[in-house]
């Protein structure tokens, strides 16, 4: 079904289609606006990084360094934090370090990244051409 406030042609055109034997011919009418030639397309598209979740600066220094003694140096949660209370870090609401709070620091960013950063293939349900009142040449 055509919905003629879809194709509204009063409206100012924006072509940049100048030499086309359809626009030197056509004049848009106010009594028929729904004469004229119209791709119709319907794309759906998945994705999962249109939207981060707030994180500070010192919330990702603090997984930066809790990651890299874990995953590089292999230490254990208790060991990181441990030498995170030597370092005098301090948590995001400035509490001391345990090793609780380092795992939930690690745990909850990493399952953020997989989440926000994953990729989705292309999912294109419908493409259609409508071409509306056309009467072919002849």
């Amino acid at each position: 079904m055509i919905k003629p406030w879809l194709y509204d042609n009063s409206c100012v055109d924006y072509s940049t289609v100048t030499e086309h034997p359809s626009t030197s011919t056509h004049t848009p009418s106010k009594s028929s606006p729904s004469t004229g030639h119209f791709l119709v397309m319907s794309v759906r598209l998945t994705s999962s990084n249109l939207w981060l979740s707030p994180y500070s600066q010192h919330q990702q220094v603090l997984f930066d360094l809790i990651r890299t003694k874990h995953e590089d140096e292999g230490l254990n949660f208790k060991e990181i934090s441990d030498w995170m209370v030597e370092n005098d870090y301090k948590t995001p609401r400035g509490t001391t370090f345990t090793q609780s709070k380092c795992w939930s620091i690690y745990t909850k960013k990493k399952r953020s990244i997989n989440r926000f950063y994953r990729t989705f293939e292309p999912d294109i349900k419908e493409v259609k051409v409508d071409i509306v009142n056309y009467q072919p040449p002849g």
